[in-house]
């Protein structure tokens, strides 16, 4: 059985989503934040790094975003929502699940790290996030101009992209009004019942026991 040990407005989000479109059983573990939005002691123990998400599998503890989702995406559910080799999306597939911690997370952490310091919103280096942020984003939505989900289907790839646009503008604005594509993407997300269970579960208002 796989533990998911969930920290509260974290990428760990991800894992219980994929699980739970998955359909698979999994054990959950839940973590809070405290006030400095660190995550609490207990949860820092988990990993020499105290990084988000972090589950056990095997008798061992495995955390990055995207480790972690494509062992569960390759592992569970017969491996149906991990793009095989051979496949005709599977570059795409390939593509967009490293594109967004690779890429487009890095960026958005740089706001928001810049937000919690009171980096001025003039200053140079700020600016340039900004505009950078604003050219990944117009690339997402001009491809979502052609397909419904990342990968032509849903994918796991949408599980690792998607966290950027529903949890991430609790830490930092993110206007996403210019983007049509990228707001009719996050309906459609958000009207698959495992994103709702997901988010009942472990979204940023979850249901608290």
């Amino acid at each position: 059985m796989i533990t998911i040990y969930h920290l509260d407005r974290s990428r760990s989000e991800r894992a219980v989503w994929l699980m739970e479109e998955l359909g698979e059983p999994y054990e959950i573990e839940h973590f809070d934040r405290l006030e400095n939005l660190s995550a609490e002691p207990a949860y820092k123990k988990l990993h020499p790094l105290g990084s988000s998400p972090v589950i056990k599998a095997e008798g061992k503890i495995l955390a990055e975003s995207g480790a972690v989702i494509e062992y569960l995406a390759t592992m569970f559910g017969g491996g149906r929502l991990a793009v095989k080799p051979g496949a005709p999306n599977y570059i795409d597939y390939l593509y967009w699940f490293h594109f967004a911690e690779s890429t487009l997370m890095p960026q958005v952490v740089s706001e928001i790290m810049s937000e919690a310091g009171g980096v001025p919103h003039d200053n140079p280096g700020r600016q340039y996030a900004r505009a950078r942020a604003a050219q990944l984003l117009s690339f997402v939505d001009d491809h979502l101009a052609n397909v419904e989900y990342l990968a032509g289907e849903f994918t796991a790839a949408d599980v690792m992209v998607t966290f950027v646009f529903t949890t991430t503008p609790l830490f930092v604005p993110l206007d996403l009004e210019p983007y049509p594509n990228i707001r009719a993407y996050v309906d459609r997300i958000r009207a698959r019942p495992g994103f709702q269970r997901a988010q009942r579960i472990a979204g940023p208002n979850r249901v608290r026991d």
